[in-house]
């Protein structure tokens, strides 16, 4: 791994206090690289991964050669953020197109640029997100362990909302492993940690950051712990997430559609059928709308649920359409040119 206090990602000498670059057109470029990533990020929240990869991807070179090619030698702390930023919005959306290997790839190298100038807050949002990929593919242990470090950079920042967030993940991994009073433990003490969540150092990093986000975590651990330990958590689940789905509006979608999907299962779990296949329903629609390859790993749960009362009728059927479901590859294009000037099947910055 690099020295952060002396390369860049190139090898070049860093001098992490030097301007973001030389000049307003350097300064400029900059905010243009901010605000594509910007949009990039509110593609990928409302319609999934896959418009959003090719986007992010395509403006890593140029955005490597704005370090390199900076008078300072290394780019600065503004740009060398937000040249990190856009490596882990780059290895999130390959996360969520399947593509584990790239992601990590690119979270490494977003972790060394905000290593390289100091930036805590972001470097708990990238272990974070290593976390979450961790877990997403079964490696309760392998999360625990960025988390843990994504925890030591979330204190060195100051950022409740950091703080918070690594807690509750934190937390999911424990429910994963059957680890039923450390998940609580960490859930209790995020209960206060939720009044503390407001502005503050961290306040940009957008994953997870609000209080709707971190109840949402917090069902879908209580979702985790009354399928794998003890049914009544169910009820507290379905608290939660009932309240976090109606925070969700069409721009965070893939958000209300993991949140719709936990609480369908929480439903399911607490024998209130209806409620559940409802909930279901709606979870389908909404994953049918994303182009996210993480809906169908998300959505098994809810088939098994489903798979257990199968002489519902209305159960079996939800069972099958999950079955039958396969992400889509793409929105429709039209309604992604409507709100953004990054096109599904663009390749790179609009």
């Amino acid at each position: 791994m690099l020295d952060p206090a002396h390369e860049s990602v190139h090898g070049v000498p860093a001098r992490p206090g030097d301007p973001a670059a030389a000049g307003d057109s350097g300064l400029s470029e900059v905010a243009d690289l901010e605000a594509f990533a910007g949009e990039v990020r509110a593609l990928d929240q409302r319609y999934g991964g896959v418009p959003a990869r090719d986007a992010a991807v395509g403006r890593l070179p140029a955005a490597l050669a704005l370090v390199d090619a900076s008078p300072s030698g290394a780019g600065g702390a503004r740009l060398r953020t937000a040249v990190a930023d856009l490596h882990s919005l780059a290895g999130w959306v390959s996360f969520d197109t399947g593509m584990a290997d790239a992601a990590v790839g690119y979270f490494g190298t977003a972790l060394r640029l905000a290593s390289s100038v100091g930036n805590t807050s972001l470097t708990s949002n990238v272990r974070h997100q290593l976390g979450r990929l961790r877990l997403h593919h079964n490696e309760p242990t392998r999360a625990l362990a960025e988390f843990r470090l994504g925890a030591l950079a979330a204190e060195a920042s100051g950022s409740s909302r950091a703080a918070a967030l690594i807690k509750a993940n934190t937390a999911w991994s424990w429910a994963r492993l059957r680890r039923e009073q450390d998940a609580v433990a960490l859930l209790s003490d995020l209960d206060e940690s939720l009044a503390e969540v407001h502005g503050g150092p961290g306040a940009e990093w957008p994953a997870f950051s609000t209080r709707n986000d971190l109840s949402a975590l917090t069902g879908i651990v209580y979702t985790e712990l009354a399928q794998v330990v003890d049914p009544h958590y169910a009820r507290l689940g379905v608290l939660l997430l009932t309240s976090a789905v109606q925070g969700y509006g069409a721009d965070m979608a893939r958000r209300r559609a993991f949140s719709l999907i936990s609480l369908a299962v929480c439903h399911l779990v607490d024998d209130q059928v209806h409620e559940g296949l409802e909930a279901g329903a709606r979870a389908v629609d909404l994953c049918e709308q994303l182009a996210s390859h993480r809906t169908a790993e998300r959505l098994r749960p809810l088939r098994n649920e489903a798979q257990r009362r199968r002489s519902h009728r209305g159960a079996r059927e939800l069972a099958d359409r999950i079955r039958a479901f396969r992400p889509p590859c793409c929105p429709t294009t039209r309604n992604v040119a409507a709100n953004s000037r990054v096109a599904c099947e663009g390749s790179g910055p609009a």
